[in-house]
């Protein structure tokens, strides 16, 4: 069964990522939160790092990964994180940075 885990981050932005989006600078450093869909059923840091890189980051601290409870997106502070987590899903990861 496939769950979402989120996965606090910390990283720089080298700008050499797989993926085009609306990214940050390149050489800043962000706190991001990684949206991984994952067969195990427990923190994978070491793959969240790897998707991480898939997106440009480089030197990234990788917190514990935790489920996401679906039931928490119908929450109204949660659903600008509904997108994430049904990309996760259909993507494999999605990620939200802070500027």
């Amino acid at each position: 069964m496939t769950t979402v885990y989120l996965y606090g981050c910390v990283g720089n932005f080298a700008g050499t990522g797989e993926f085009q989006w609306e990214s940050p600078s390149i050489g800043s450093t962000h706190k991001f939160i990684l949206f991984l869909a994952q067969e195990a059923d427990s923190s994978q840091e070491e793959n969240a790092a790897r998707e991480s890189a898939r997106f440009g980051f480089s030197e990234v601290q990788v917190g514990v990964g935790k489920p996401i409870h679906v039931e928490s997106l119908n929450e109204p502070q949660m659903h600008a994180f509904q997108k994430h987590y049904e990309g996760a899903l259909v993507e494999g990861c999605s990620i939200v940075w802070y500027p």
